[in-house]
């Protein structure tokens, strides 16, 4: 009997999750969001981690890092 592993089909939710959790600092942050804004049909990255977060898809801890570091970004602007 053989058994094989379905394919791996990550929605593209799943993805930004994954890279959320991996930016350790506001310039990796930063990077994430301007190659995010280069598809249109994505939402600002501040929304977007809202309605993670409101999904519960998200930590309130990542959540309150993440746009934390958006909001000093725009600050330091």
């Amino acid at each position: 009997m053989t058994i094989t592993a379905a394919p791996s089909t990550r929605a593209p939710e799943d993805t930004l999750i994954d890279a959320l959790r991996g930016c350790r600092h506001q310039e990796a942050l930063l990077d994430l969001r301007d190659h995010l804004l280069q598809n249109p049909s994505n939402p600002p990255l501040f929304d977007w981690i809202c309605q993670l977060l409101v999904a519960r898809r998200i930590s309130r801890g990542l959540a309150a890092r993440l746009l934390s570091q958006l909001h000093s970004a725009v600050l330091e602007r």
